[in-house]
């Protein structure tokens, strides 16, 4: 048994499907609008992202520092072990 398919006109569709496609559109934009408003504002982003960046040049600076201090304990241990006569390679 077979059904008998319905032609597909446009007063059909405007009638059976368009109804259910704004349905969906309007479900679809709430939940969008729902998610977007989780987002920050550009401002809120920006502030995020100035605070992020500075703390980052702070580290790199502190890295420079403090490599910048090892280097110079280093050597001056090395200046002290060869004076002393100790050897580091066996360490």
């Amino acid at each position: 048994m077979t059904k008998k398919q319905t032609p597909l006109t446009l007063e059909l569709f405007e009638e059976v499907l368009m109804p259910r496609i704004d349905e969906k559109f309007d479900n679809l934009e709430q939940k969008l609008g729902d998610k977007i408003n989780h987002l920050p504002t550009k401002e809120q982003y920006y502030k995020r992202e100035d605070k992020t960046m500075s703390e980052l040049k702070k580290l790199r600076e502190e890295v420079t520092v403090v490599n910048h201090q090892y280097r110079r304990t280093n050597a001056r241990v090395d200046t002290i072990d060869l004076h002393l006569g100790i050897s580091t390679v066996d360490l």
